[in-house]
C-alpha cells in the first residue's frame, strides 16, 4: 500500500509525488488532507490531497523540503512505499454556486488552493486565481492553476516574475475591479488578515485554510487549536476551513511564531511507532472518531 508511482521536482526544494491510496482516492473531497509517515520512527506530517483519481486509485502529494521528516519523504524513489497513512481528515471546503470567486494562495498554499480552484470551477464559478511566492525558483503549480481557473495571476516578492510585490496588494487591486462573491485564502497569517480586513470592509464572506502544528490529525492531542469567534476549535477536526471573519490571528500568529523558533520537525517525536500495529492502532482510532 501507499506506493510511490510518479515523482517530479516543480520547484526548488518541492517535489510532487504520486502515490496509489484507493480508499483515500475514493473519499478524498477538495480541501482534506492526509497525515503521512514517510519511514518507520519518523514524525507525522500533514499534508493536503492536491489531487486525487478515484479511476487510478492514485492521490497526489506536494512535499516541501523544510525539516528533516519531508526530506526523508522527498527521498523515497520511485517504487518505494510510505510507511503509513491515514485520511482523508478534515472537512471539506465549503463550496457552491457563487458566482465570481478569487482564491488567493502564498508559498505552499497554492498546493491546497488548486484542489479548491478545480472544485468551484466544477460547481459553476468563474474562479480568479492569484498566487504568490517569494521567488520565481519556490513558485509552484502555475500551469496546473492556469488550467482550472478563469484567469490567474502571479506576484514574486523579488519581482523575479510576472508582478512585483505581494498577493494581498492585487487581491485589494481585483477587489476594486470586479463584482466579487466570495473569497479564499490560504498561506501567510499576515495575507489572510489582509483578505479578511479587505472582504469584511465590502460583505463579501472569506474562508481560509489554517494550517497550525498537527500532531495526529485525528483530534486526539489539540496541538493544532485555533480560536474562531472567541471559541477554541481545533483545525484537524473542525477545519482546516474556517470562516475568515471569525479567526484570532492575533493568537494564530502568537502560536505559529511560536512554532517558528522551534522547529517541529526536530521536537522529539510525540508518537513514535516501533511495531507494524501502530498503523492499525491509528486506523481504528480514526474510523471511531467518524462515527
Amino acid at each position: 500500500m501507499y506506493k510511490i508511482i510518479h515523482k517530479q521536482v516543480i520547484a526548488q526544494d518541492i517535489k510532487k509525488i504520486d502515490i496509489t491510496a484507493p480508499v483515500i482516492a475514493s473519499r478524498a473531497l477538495p480541501g482534506q488532507f492526509v497525515m503521512v509517515t514517510p519511514v518507520l520512527g519518523e514524525h507525522n506530517i500533514p499534508m493536503a490531497i492536491v489531487d486525487s483519481d478515484e479511476r487510478r486509485s492514485v492521490i497526489s502529494l506536494i512535499v516541501h523540503e523544510v525539516g528533516p521528516a519531508t526530506r526523508k519523504l522527498g527521498d523515497l524513489s520511485i517504487g518505494e512505499s510510505l510507511y503509513q497513512m491515514v485520511g482523508p481528515l478534515g472537512r471539506a471546503a465549503q463550496m457552491d454556486k457563487y458566482g465570481l470567486v478569487i482564491c488567493v494562495a502564498t508559498g505552499i498554499g497554492a498546493a491546497q488552493i488548486l484542489p479548491v480552484c478545480r472544485g468551484l470551477k466544477k460547481k459553476g464559478n468563474k474562479v480568479i486565481g492569484i498566487v504568490g511566492a517569494k521567488s520565481k525558483k519556490v513558485l509552484m503549480l502555475e500551469s496546473q492553476m492556469r488550467v482550472v481557473c478563469d484567469e490567474v495571476f502571479i506576484t514574486t516578492n523579488d519581482g523575479s516574475y510576472e508582478r512585483r510585490g505581494l498577493a494581498s496588494d492585487l487581491l485589494k487591486e481585483l477587489l476594486n475591479r470586479y463584482t466579487v462573491h466570495r473569497v479564499y485564502a490560504i498561506g501567510s497569517v499576515e495575507m489572510m488578515q489582509a483578505a479578511a480586513r479587505m472582504t469584511k470592509a465590502k460583505n463579501i464572506p472569506l474562508r481560509v485554510t489554517l494550517n497550525p502544528y498537527m500532531v495526529n490529525g485525528l483530534g486526539l492531542c489539540g496541538s493544532c487549536r485555533v480560536k474562531i469567534d472567541g471559541k477554541h476549535l481545533l483545525a484537524c477536526t473542525d477545519g482546516p476551513e474556517f470562516d475568515g471573519h471569525m479567526v484570532d490571528y492575533q493568537d494564530l500568529s502568537q502560536r505559529m511564531n511560536a512554532l517558528e523558533s522551534r522547529s517541529w520537525e526536530n521536537q522529539p517525536h510525540p508518537i513514535v511507532p516501533r511495531r507494524p500495529g501502530f498503523a492499525a492502532l491509528v486506523k481504528s482510532l480514526w474510523v471511531s472518531a467518524k462515527k
